[in-house]
């Protein structure tokens, strides 16, 4: 048996302990991950090599800030005059979330604005009264489809447009993708609204205990009140930390941002020591080490390019130029649902744009496909950290995710399938 068609069967069987939910995420991922070692498919050294990688630092990092704004105060402030703006019903809460998070995101890194918005979301829906879970998934959601707004919302959207341009395409512009980001964005927000609210979860199912000591409410948090002070210094901190991440300098890479940021948190007072430990949520941060082993077995054993060659089979000699585009979408969203975007963009672009090329189909609308579908994990809650930082505040499962991101899959397929062709022309 191939070391291939193991990491396949592993993932399968992962699947479905996932849907199941027998086993909690955390503990399944990182089984996952130590089988493919032991089966000698993933690199011992691999294992956990993600924990000393930036999107784990990054993270943590974000938790200990999103953390200090409840500690501060400023959580519940923003609470009360969104809530005023807004009003108290869910539908006015989920479009402010929605677009404040598609907005952001669009500049700065996903998992970094739903670190930052999660603990205002939580303050609006505990003020207002209503579900916490059923906010979550929106964030989470809208965090992933914003990134399709500009060339830089996404790290999977700069590693599609440099293979764009050093396959002889022309590149895309900052702004280009919005134009089927914005499209996506309103459909989404629509879908949020009507069809989507039925497939959220029913009811709160969040962690009260959890979110009592997330948001220093529990009963041995003895300092109450507004520090204006702290808060003012708080706020300073996060603006030049965003700033700092919508620069995106390689001398400054978000993940040292945030790590500055959240360490200068700790020594102002912003949030204590023994509070900022309690902020980094451990099952987050093994999900996202246990996927991050898994996906790389897909690639070092080459099930990610077993997946992708035989769509590649299924389409024929002389396949119309629409289902190309179709097949490969499909494709690229069902792999960063598996493998996250950044990896699923790095394996199927310099497979799917040369292809597109030989068979006169214009590669940057390939390109843009594989961006907006790379930024697309909307069907498990390991698919993206974006979806991990959300499970354990609003106690979410494998299918709380499932049922919304089918439909949100979908709403982005057909608009894909619709702007795509129409602003650059197969």
């Amino acid at each position: 048996m191939t070391q291939a068609i193991i990491s396949l069967i592993v993932l399968a069987i992962m699947a479905v302990i996932f849907v199941t939910d027998k086993l909690p995420l955390a503990l399944t991922s990182m089984l996952g991950a130590v089988f493919l070692v032991l089966a000698g498919v993933l690199p011992v050294e691999k294992l956990f090599a993600a924990f000393s990688g930036s999107t784990i630092v990054l993270l943590a990092a974000m938790m200990v800030i999103g953390s200090a704004l409840f500690h501060t105060g400023i959580a519940e402030k923003m609470s009360d005059i969104l809530v005023k703006a807004t009003g108290t019903s869910e539908n006015g809460i989920l479009v402010a979330t929605v677009l404040v998070s598609a907005i952001l995101s669009s500049i700065c890194s996903g998992v970094a604005v739903v670190a930052m918005l999660l603990p205002i979301v939580i303050g609006i829906s505990m003020k207002a009264n209503i579900s916490v879970s059923r906010q979550l998934i929106p964030l989470a959601f809208a965090a992933s489809f914003g990134c399709n707004l500009t060339l830089v919302g996404a790290a999977s959207n700069v590693v599609v447009n440099g293979q764009l341009e050093e396959l002889g395409a022309t590149p895309l512009t900052f702004l280009e993708l919005g134009k089927v980001g914005i499209p996506i964005s309103i459909f989404g927000i629509l879908y949020f609204l009507t069809v989507g609210k039925k497939f959220m979860t029913q009811g709160d199912k969040s962690d009260k205990s959890y979110l009592m000591e997330f948001t220093g409410q529990a009963e041995d948090k003895i300092e109450k009140g507004f520090s204006t002070p702290k808060a003012a210094l708080c706020l300073v901190i996060l603006a030049v930390v965003l700033v700092a991440m919508a620069l995106n300098s390689p001398k400054f890479p978000m993940y040292l941002v945030a790590t500055v940021g959240a360490l200068i948190m700790i020594l102002t007072g912003c949030i204590k020591e023994q509070e900022a430990y309690k902020a980094i949520d451990w099952s987050t941060i093994f999900i996202v080490g246990g996927m991050s082993g898994v996906s790389k077995a897909m690639d070092i054993s080459g099930a990610g390019k077993i997946i992708s060659n035989g769509a590649v089979a299924l389409l024929g000699d002389s396949p119309s130029k629409m289902i190309v585009l179709f097949v490969i979408f499909i494709l690229t969203v069902f792999l960063t649902n598996i493998m996250m975007n950044t990896s699923t963009a790095l394996l199927v672009t310099p497979l799917f744009i040369p292809i597109a090329i030989n068979l006169g189909i214009n590669p940057t609308a390939i390109a843009v496909a594989i961006c907006v579908a790379a930024s697309s994990p909307f069907l498990s809650p390991v698919g993206s950290g974006t979806n991990t930082l959300v499970v354990r505040p609003g106690n979410l499962g494998f299918m709380d995710f499932f049922k919304p991101g089918l439909g949100m899959t979908l709403v982005v397929t057909v608009v894909s399938m619709i702007f795509i062709p129409i602003f650059w022309p197969l």
